[in-house]
């Protein structure tokens, strides 16, 4: 019995793991979340793998930028902004591999 509930908690474990991983990757402001969730489909789907790491890494640090802007309140009236602006530019490095959002 025991074994069976170590086995339910542990899969239930497995099950959430990634659900929570997506949470922290989040920066809790909807159009900097829209655009890295958009970029990074666009990134592992059209992106040949040759050039998957640069681009990876890129939005890699923008999102730890925007994170930490996010984490002031000061900041986050105008994270938007800067996520639309910042997202537009990022976005026409993508052109070339046929991404568009």
């Amino acid at each position: 019995m025991k074994s069976r509930l170590a086995l339910a908690i542990m899969a239930g474990m497995v099950v959430l793991a990634p659900v929570a991983a997506a949470a922290l990757d989040q920066i809790g402001i909807p159009e900097c979340d829209r655009f890295i969730s958009r970029y990074e489909a666009c990134v592992t789907t059209k992106v040949p793998a040759t050039h998957r790491v640069t681009f990876s890494q890129q939005v890699a640090q923008l999102r730890t930028s925007w994170r930490a802007l996010a984490e002031n309140p000061d900041n986050r009236a105008q994270l938007e902004q800067i996520c639309r602006t910042q997202g537009a530019q990022m976005r026409r490095g993508l052109e070339p591999f046929g991404c568009e959002f």
